[in-house]
């Protein structure tokens, strides 16, 4: 199997791991604060723009299911 790399890491999220990891730990761990057990849904189709465009979003998204 050939693998892609990444084009635009770096630009639209950390393009180290370690960087990448907090950043999307963080932005989950805000939204589990937010997110309440009425906010459950059964599907979600997530932006997927840089992450600090749309991370916030997408954690909601996440956390909510």
């Amino acid at each position: 199997m050939t693998l892609r790399k990444p084009t635009v890491s770096g630009l639209f999220y950390d393009a180290n791991p370690n960087g990448l990891t907090k950043e999307v730990d963080a932005a989950l761990a805000a939204a589990q604060k937010e997110v309440t057990s009425s906010d459950k849904t059964f599907g979600a189709i997530s932006p997927h723009a840089g992450y600090i465009f749309s991370g916030k979003v997408s954690a909601l998204a996440i956390e909510s299911l």
